[in-house]
């Protein structure tokens, strides 16, 4: 877009250069031109800016919410594998010869 707008402001300026009009003519429309295109350019680079930060957001809010599960997820199978193996443990007390003293 940006290349684009750049194209038609340098042909409309060489446009204008070739036109038989006065220079102080031709450096007006020059400059209104120059000031019409810096203006498209500058609210093109808002819009785009805008856009990516709403999709920045959009990623963050998203992995964040998926971290928030993750550690869910670990948090719980933690648990499970801990009460898993306190059960082998009391099976293998239980399971194991008891000395005499």
């Amino acid at each position: 877009m940006v290349s684009f707008l750049t194209g038609a402001a340098i042909g409309a300026g060489l446009a204008l250069l070739f036109a038989p009009q006065s220079g102080e003519e031709t450096r007006k429309k020059i400059k209104d031109i120059g000031d019409k295109v810096s203006d498209e350019v500058k609210g093109s680079y808002d819009k785009v800016t805008h856009e990516a930060q709403k999709a920045i957001d959009s990623v963050k809010t998203a992995s964040d919410k998926a971290i928030g599960q993750i550690k869910t997820f670990i948090d719980g199978a933690k648990e499970g594998i801990k009460k898993e193996v306190q059960a082998e443990v009391k099976e293998a007390v239980k399971a194991a010869p008891k000395k005499k003293a």
